[in-house]
């Protein structure tokens, strides 16, 4: 009798721990970024296009459930369980047949909105501003983030103190002598979520994805951050020239990291007062912040929006035409060359030096932003003895979606629906993630940006955009080793600027 008591209690403590493991196992699962601009695991990290930090891995949930049902008798328990898994099996059923078009749709369009009422606050600073542009702007925002962190508890952060709150400067002076650093950061999206005028000043709100390694004594730790920092300035100003405006500079003389405590210029003794004459940073929150793990690399998640609906920006015919009139272009044969000799090439050949680890061979077709998160995501494959490798890649269609036009620059954003042969090897070459052998179908939205009035379309991708010469000898940012021009922010031909997953693009 004792031995059928104890048999049933086996069966039905088995039973349980079978049915736990039916309701946990895919908590358990860690997705990864996969394929440059963030790939078909962008949705298990909640990160940017470009990167991210690994998602999943939440164990927590599963500890408690398992608490939980430790806890009651047999009786109670294992129905309980099963009524779970019957649950969790509808479930899983009505999403597969739903493919989270439904679920996802208020999501989408409330991204729409959003990012409709930013453009029109935009184009309202554009009317006060002729000379801004949302390019340089970035590009400026990205130099200062990149500066902060670098700086920040060091003497330096005086060259860059007065483009940020007073405050900032004494929080940065008290961290000083605490033995830590910031390096290897890389800044992924940036995106521009609200435009304000109000209290005589202009204010642009930017959410910032980025990493970096910090080094506190002794000791290394990759983070992944999502800030959101305020920038404003004085209303009235006008942009300055986008070689003084990319960079932490003086705005009267174009000296760079040249401040003195009092902020003042060094080199033409400009003091330089926040908000007066540039964008200032007024205050800034970190909204998540992870620690960064290779750990998980070769899993990978579902792709997710590829059968979304495509997101046309709202008065595209007439962008594409002033596009048109202003470039000197007839539409109809521009469309075709821009997809196949500008789009389709790059595409193919940004794959392939992805898959063979060699980005230094693209160097001339990636905007610097660009650059820097694919190489974090390659040295983060190789720290782990991966490779994602991409094969067989077949574009199936191209879809120009957006035409962004300002006083410096054309910007142009495409969606693109391929397939490839997605995978991840080991150093033996062995499949460690995903599948060699069936093609993985995604979409993707990319985003190319170029000087206004350059007219040069198309060109050999494997030479110099400005010079002709072999692209063989490009620096790290983005300069030619034979002309010594920089190639890299669209100042001769077109360049990748952002790549955005379809399940979190806006418009």
């Amino acid at each position: 009798m004792k031995n059928n008591q104890n048999y049933t209690r086996l069966f039905w403590t088995l039973l349980l721990i079978f049915s736990i493991i039916l309701i946990i196992g895919p908590i358990g699962l860690e997705h990864v970024f996969a394929r440059p601009g963030g790939g078909h695991g962008f949705s298990g990290g909640g990160g940017y296009s470009g990167g991210g930090s690994s998602g999943g891995g939440g164990g927590g949930d599963g500890d408690l459930i398992i608490l939980i049902l430790s806890m009651l008798p047999p009786e109670i328990s294992v129905p309980l369980v099963i009524a779970i898994i019957v649950f969790r099996i509808i479930q899983q059923r009505r999403k597969k047949k739903n493919n989270g078009a439904v679920i996802s749709a208020p999501t989408v369009v409330n991204r729409v909105n959003a990012n409709n009422q930013t453009q029109n606050t935009l184009q309202q600073l554009l009317q006060r501003d002729a000379n801004f542009s949302k390019v340089v702007f970035l590009d400026f925002a990205a130099s200062v983030f990149y500066k902060y962190y670098v700086w920040y508890g060091k003497p330096e952060f005086r060259f860059v103190a007065p483009f940020f709150a007073p405050t900032e400067a004494e929080n940065s002076k008290r961290a000083q002598g605490q033995n830590q650093s910031n390096s290897e950061i890389v800044v992924g999206a940036m995106n521009i979520k609200n435009i304000s005028f109000s209290g005589g000043y202009d204010t642009i709100t930017l959410e910032i994805d980025a990493n970096y390694t910090n080094t506190h004594q002794g000791k290394a730790t990759r983070f992944s951050v999502y800030e959101r920092w305020h920038f404003m300035r004085k209303s009235g100003l006008q942009s300055l020239a986008p070689e003084t405006m990319r960079s932490v500079a003086c705005p009267n003389c174009g000296a760079v990291s040249s401040f003195t405590d009092n902020g003042d210029c060094s080199s033409c003794g400009t003091h330089l007062q926040a908000g007066e004459q540039q964008w200032f940073v007024s205050n800034m929150a970190i909204i998540d912040r992870k620690y960064f793990s290779t750990q998980g690399m070769a899993h990978y998640a579902e792709e997710r929006g590829t059968n979304f609906p495509t997101i046309y920006q709202n008065g595209l015919s007439t962008q594409l035409a002033e596009f048109g009139r202003r470039n000197g272009v007839n539409l109809q044969a521009w469309q075709p060359t821009f997809a196949n000799d500008i789009v389709a090439q790059y595409f193919m050949k940004i794959y392939a030096a992805w898959s063979a680890n060699k980005l230094s061979s693209v160097r001339n077709l990636l905007s610097d932003r660009t650059f820097e998160s694919f190489m974090f995501w390659i040295s983060a494959y190789k720290s782990a003895g991966l490779t994602n490798k991409l094969e067989n890649i077949k574009i199936a269609e191209i879809q120009i979606v957006r035409v962004d036009l300002d006083k410096l620059y054309d910007s142009v954003t495409v969606r693109i629906f391929a397939s490839a042969l997605d995978f991840v090897t080991d150093a033996q070459g062995n499949v460690k993630g995903g599948n060699a052998r069936k093609p993985r179908e995604y979409s993707e939205y990319w985003t190319f940006i170029r000087r206004f009035g350059v007219k040069k379309e198309a060109f050999d991708t494997n030479t110099c955009p400005s010079c002709g010469a072999p692209a063989d000898n490009m620096g790290q940012a983005g300069e030619c080793g034979y002309c010594g021009n920089k190639v890299s922010n669209g100042d001769f031909s077109w360049v990748l600027a952002i790549i955005t997953q379809d399940e979190v693009y806006g418009g």
